[in-house]
């Protein structure tokens, strides 16, 4: 009974030192500090590179550099935005992902973006 009560106690104790989702448990205020301490801020358009069915989305800033974009997910919502001039706030990754073994850039989370020009 004693190993039971101890073993339960051990991992109570364990989730709460190291709780998994701490960055969900920020305010919004913690959360913009901690994505603030990487990011860089650029004007750019969505492109998308490869051929098909290999193809992988880039960010293009105005010196002409292209990144990587990842995660996938944020990949697929970027798709839609191809053509118009975006102010991208992004956060540098250093996993290497398919795309960013091609584009000089590297890989980078879009963390915000906002359309500047509809126009296109």
């Amino acid at each position: 009974m004693k190993i039971v009560f101890l073993a339960l106690v051990f991992i109570f104790t364990a989730f709460n030192v190291f709780p998994n989702g701490i960055r969900d448990n920020m305010t919004p205020v913690e959360k913009q500090f901690s994505d603030n301490r990487n990011t860089i801020t650029f004007i750019g358009t969505v492109r998308v590179f490869g051929n098909s069915p290999h193809t992988y989305v880039g960010i293009v800033d105005e010196e002409d550099i292209a990144y990587a974009v990842y995660p996938p997910a944020k990949e697929e919502e970027l798709r839609a935005l191809q053509g118009y001039s975006i102010e991208f706030t992004v956060v540098f990754v250093e996993e290497r992902v398919y795309g960013s073994l091609f584009l000089r850039g590297g890989t980078v989370e879009p963390i915000r973006w906002e359309i500047i020009d509809e126009d296109n």
